[in-house]
């Protein structure tokens, strides 16, 4: 974050802020905790072999290192926030039925003489459902991350996204998850 910082203080603003302002519509699918953390849930100790070992009804932790595909949708508002800024909104989902629905603020940076290489930090806020995957520890959660892309002459960018997902102390447990995605972005 703090990299980011300096980049904007440091460098003119025409040097990273497109001339263009158009909203985006981007798509992408990619592997959803890809560092293998977290816990999953036994409802059932003893049954599925969860725990064997215990002869108890009480819902126990366990630990989750599975990773899974995920599927996402995003749409980025074609107005800036502070000339910089972009309003977002987004969905992902995975192949185990953990759906995370967020909006947040978004600001792309341009480099290179075409202004074709482009790095969006993003921040956002949502509600996780955790379906048959990874337990985060609360329903409220939070991404940060950013996106590198590279942009064509038609506006459409091709990049990928990295991001940590994480309730920020708010549950019992928090372990995160972590996303990589693959991205086609397509102006409007």
């Amino acid at each position: 974050m703090f990299k980011i910082l300096f980049i904007l203080l440091f460098l003119s603003s025409s040097e990273l802020l497109a001339n263009k302002k158009t909203g985006r519509l981007s798509f992408g699918g990619g592997i959803h905790n890809f560092m293998k953390n977290g816990y999953s849930v036994c409802v059932q100790p003893g049954a599925g072999g969860c725990d064997p070992n215990s002869s108890t009804n009480a819902v126990l932790p366990v630990p989750f290192k599975d990773i899974s595909t995920v599927f996402s949708f995003e749409y980025f508002a074609k107005r800036n926030i502070f000339k910089i800024l972009k309003p977002f909104i987004g969905y992902n989902h995975t192949t185990d039925d953990a759906s995370y629905s967020y909006f947040g603020l978004s600001a792309d940076l341009f480099f290179g003489d075409c202004k074709c290489y482009i790095v969006t930090p993003t921040l956002a806020a949502g509600w996780y459902i955790n379906g048959d995957e990874i337990r985060l520890g609360h329903k409220v959660e939070f991404r940060s991350g950013g996106d590198i892309y590279y942009r064509f002459k038609n506006n459409v960018r091709i990049g990928v996204g990295f991001y940590h997902i994480s309730n920020a102390g708010l549950g019992d447990s928090n372990p995160g998850a972590e996303q990589a995605i693959l991205k086609y972005q397509i102006p409007f």
